[in-house]
């Protein structure tokens, strides 16, 4: 991984010296010679990196290159911003540069000597490989890929996967016995090593047509070894009730929250699935809420069958076999090779002839193929799957040890695969070891971290092409994604782009590991950490990079301050339970931060509300999230962080926020409060980096600022009842060709006249997605949309005539989603070859919708179906019953009798038979 942190500053420096020569005149010199001497060090550095698991002396000798390229980029860094701070232009400023000169001379004479001392640093270290034996330990046998192997985890808590392979009799057998079974309480148990397939299998039975027919509710609950009662049965009743219930359910105490989840699955009949439990005391703390006499019934899966036969003697056991060696080429074949039609007849034969080699060292263990088979995926040549079989030989057939134990080869797999990647993306990985176990990562902000931190290396003519450094990250996402290092959580219907991730637990295992090799990052763990002894251990620990994992909430988790270290890059707060908060009790001080380039402090309730001024001396700067917090006012010596590129202002509750923003010119995502103090004025035409800016207040900043924010991809903007000028709106597609996704907001209190969009609608040819929050006279006519569109989104529009007759007719229409009060009329009608490409639909609050015709033909392609609180709808759509693809209907806050008739046995059952997983949820009220 130093391979890619000194490309990152040799890059760096080059562009110091192309583009900035007159900041650089007396030092010019000394900056070329320690680019030299970093790309002379960098050729070392590959085989460095795969050399150094057994040799203390090259890891030390890395760490030390590592660290002399981030000191050479911190000080050059600071110094440019102090000197760009300083440059004037005209006759006005011509003083003030003179009484500069002083200053900077002295300035380039201290700079020059440090880079003189990092220079020296790095010839010593180069010097250093034939000293002390550096390039002998480099030049020898190779080394094994492992010192030690961590035990190993897992949990997949999402839809159901592709590519399965010797599970079918298992999964037959299981949803049998789950289904017949009678008013007692029953215990699955999924048990086996670590790997195996269980959490696969549980999957497979939660999302079973026949198993979603029979149950009503269902929960899935990550449990694994550090777990917390409340936590477990605060997300099972989370699962199991209407969303509205949320904020009730989290505030609930723990004898509470146990009694109503007792009643709960007592009185319905739920499936519930427990992954990972490790020990018996966990069943013993999370058994007193499940009821004896329900219809309920629990799956869980464990490594250890002494819990399984603890939480039920009588329950049904299951213990998943290990793939034949037919089976797993059958898996490693679907994985590796399927779609590759590319490939030469004679090449794919010998292909097969290894693949099947390998598989049988995989020892019939699922994850093992899988991963293995990601890695194979990205080979295209005889020669790179021999490499493979090469290296895989000696380190799956015995797992790295003389026992050859079948639990150790897993971690054998994944090892391979992170060697394996190019360097930029070794960094990319080890990113997440900043996040919890059973993190749901968030691709977006992921990605700004990336970018933050210099990770993601634009290629020349990035701009030109259309392609955004934003893009460049998604792309090694991607990438990681394809590899199976990083799992998908949910994509963007529309763009296709992930959405969320997350990384398998025997993943981060491996990446835990490699981290703390490579000192990536230091995690403080709330859970396993008193504060002073993490304080303490920042003292000594050469990281860079600081992650506090909060596990709890506001009153739960209290620090006194801010962990921090001189050297620190990114300072990063992540809740467990996301959305939640934490409080900071002392006071807040970034005097001894002055290097960060990544500060999120999402959540964070800060005594006083206020961020201090030397905020402002955190000049490197550019990702900065005050998302959640209850901070009011924004100091004015934000405006000297010149180098953001990410803010994220929405904070609860009102903010004030001088007029700096125009000086953060390099701004490429700004994320408004949702209410701004009234004291508020901005000036932000200067913003013309802006890819995304949300909840664009049009009271308190000048709309024709946009005018300037020439690359917008996405825009929010909140009009005032009293200003709603769609004209100067409509006017800003003529330079925001770019734009890609609109919201408009306008406050319903106290109620606007209707508005006619059809110009602002039309001005707009390129939107994918657009969501209106407004009253309107009337939809536009299907040609005045973007021919893109391909989400929509409704809110308050107050609509009489149906708007089907219209949004039927978009060609690319993928998602609709009719929210509160969007149609007030009472019928709406799809017709024969209606929304031909819609995938999802969502009706929800239309209070005045008595009946939904939908004809043969229509919707051909919708999946997902969500219809709630619609009071007066009678039925679903006779028509439901032609559409053949459609996997899921959640029917939410209707009638009893609406659900009746729905349900097995019911008079409009037949409706909707044909659809593996139907939800109701407060259909009983």
């Amino acid at each position: 991984m130093a391979e890619a942190i000194v490309s990152v500053t040799v890059q760096k420096l080059g562009e110091f010296l192309l583009e900035e020569p007159l900041f650089l005149f007396g030092i010019g010199d000394q900056v070329k010679q320690l680019q030299d001497e970093l790309k002379r060090l960098r050729c070392f550095l590959k085989d460095a990196d795969e050399k150094q698991r057994k040799s203390e002396r090259v890891r030390n000798w890395i760490a030390e290159i590592r660290e002399a390229a981030y000191d050479a980029e911190d000080l050059l860094e600071a110094f440019f911003l102090k000197a760009e701070s300083n440059k004037g232009k005209g006759i006005k400023k011509v003083f003030r540069r003179l009484s500069c000169m002083l200053s900077e001379a002295v300035s380039l004479h201290k700079v020059g000597s440090e880079i003189r001392e990092i220079t020296s640093r790095l010839s010593k270290i180069a010097a250093s490989m034939k000293d002390y034996g550096i390039k002998e330990a480099m030049d020898g046998e190779s080394l094994s890929l492992f010192d030690s192997l961590r035990e190993q985890r897992q949990s997949f808590p999402y839809a159901a996967e592709h590519n399965l392979v010797g599970l079918e009799q298992s999964l037959e057998k299981l949803v049998n016995d789950l289904v017949s079974g009678g008013e007692k309480l029953r215990v699955m148990s999924i048990y086996g090593m670590g790997g195996l397939g269980k959490t696969t299998l549980a999957r497979q039975v939660f999302h079973h047509s026949i198993v979603r027919r029979h149950f009503d509710r269902f929960a899935w609950v990550y449990v694994s070894q550090e777990f917390r009662r409340r936590h477990v049965w605060q997300e099972i009743l989370l699962s199991l009730s209407y969303k509205d219930e949320n904020q009730r359910i989290l505030s609930l105490r723990d004898e509470q929250l146990g009694e109503e989840l007792h009643r709960f699955l007592k009185r319905t009949k739920c499936l519930v699935v427990l992954d990972d439990i490790w020990g018996t005391d966990a069943w013993d703390g999370l058994k007193h809420v499940f009821p004896h006499e329900t219809g309920s019934n629990i799956v869980l899966t464990t490594r250890n069958k002494e819990v399984a036969l603890y939480a039920d003697p009588r329950g049904v056991l299951h213990e998943p076999r290990l793939l034949t060696h037919e089976e797993s080429w059958e898996l490693l074949e679907k994985i590796s090779l399927q779609g590759r039609d590319n490939l030469e007849p004679m090449l794919v034969k010998k292909l097969e002839e290894i693949g099947k080699q390998m598989a049988i060292k995989c020892g019939g263990l699922p994850l093992a193929i899988t991963v293995l088979g990601g890695l194979l995926a990205m080979k295209n040549t005889l020669n790179q799957w021999q490499r493979v079989q090469e290296n895989i030989t000696p380190y799956v057939s015995n797992g790295g040890s003389s026992n050859g134990s079948k639990s150790m080869m897993v971690a054998d797999v994944l090892s391979l695969s992170y060697e394996d990647l190019p360097a930029h993306l070794k960094q990319c990985f080890l990113y997440f070891a900043h996040y919890p176990e059973d993190f749901e990562v968030h691709v977006g902000t992921l990605v700004s971290y990336w970018i933050a931190e210099g990770m993601v290396m634009p290629v020349k003519h990035t701009e030109e092409s259309g392609m955004t450094v934003e893009d460049i990250g998604q792309d090694y996402l991607e990438e990681l994604v394809k590899r199976s290092i990083v799992m998908v959580g949910k994509r963007d219907i529309v763009t296709s782009e992930v959405m969320t991730c997350r990384m398998h637990d025997l993943m981060r295992e491996v990446c835990l590991q490699k981290a703390e090799q490579e000192s990536f990052v230091q995690v403080v763990d709330s859970r396993q950490q008193e504060e002073d002894e993490a304080l303490r251990s920042l003292l000594t620990n050469t990281s860079r990079r600081i992650s506090v994992q909060i596990h709890g909430g506001a009153e739960e988790h209290r620090i006194e301050r801010l962990y921090m270290s001189s050297q620190c890059r990114s300072l990063v707060y992540l809740m467990k339970n996301q959305g939640s908060q934490w409080t900071l009790l002392g006071k807040v001080s970034f005097r001894k931060m002055k290097l960060l380039r990544v500060l999120d402090l999402e959540g964070a309730q800060i005594k006083g509300g206020k961020l201090p001024d030397d905020v402002g001396d955190l000049i490197h700067l550019r990702n900065f999230s005050l998302r959640l917090t209850n901070v009011k006012e924004v100091t004015s010596s934000i405006g000297n962080l010149t180098l953001m590129i990410t803010l994220d202002l929405f904070v609860k509750g009102k903010l004030y926020i001088p007029d700096v923003i125009w000086k953060l010119k390099r701004l490429r995502h700004l994320c408004m409060p949702s209410e701004l103090d009234p004291r508020t004025k901005l000036d932000l035409s200067t913003l013309r980096n802006l890819q995304q800016l949300w909840d664009f207040p049009v009271g308190q900043c000048n709309p024709r600022d946009l005018l300037a924010m020439m690359s917008l991809r996405r825009l929010s903007i909140n009009l005032s009842s009293q200003n709603t000028d769609f004209e100067v709106v409509s006017s800003l597609s003529r330079v925001l060709k770019r734009l890609r996704g609109l919201t408009i907001n306008v406050p319903c209190e106290p109620m606007p006249p209707p508005v006619d969009i059809t110009q602002l609608v039309s001005a707009f040819a390129n939107l994918s997605e657009l969501e209106l929050f407004l009253k309107l006279e009337k939809l536009p006519g299907e040609q005045s949309f973007s021919s893109d569109l391909g989400a929509l989104r409704l809110w308050q529009c107050g609509l009489v005539d149906d708007p089907f007759l219209v949004l039927e007719k978009l060609p690319n229409l993928k998602i609709l989603q009719l929210f509160e009060g969007s149609f007030v009329g009472s019928e709406l009608h799809c017709s024969v070859n209606g929304f031909p490409q819609l995938h999802s639909l969502t009706l929800s609050q239309l209070e005045n919708l008595e009946e939904w015709t939908v004809e043969d033909g229509a919707m051909i392609r919708l999946v997902s179906l969500e219809l709630k609180c619609c009071k007066k709808l009678k039925s679903v759509p006779e028509g439901t019953r032609f559409l053949k693809n459609l996997q899921e209907v959640e029917i939410g806050n209707m009638t009893k009798a609406f659900k009746d008739k729905l349900a097995s046995g019911g008079e409009d059952f037949y409706k909707i038979q044909h659809v593996p997983c139907v939800v109701f949820e407060y259909c009983d009220l």
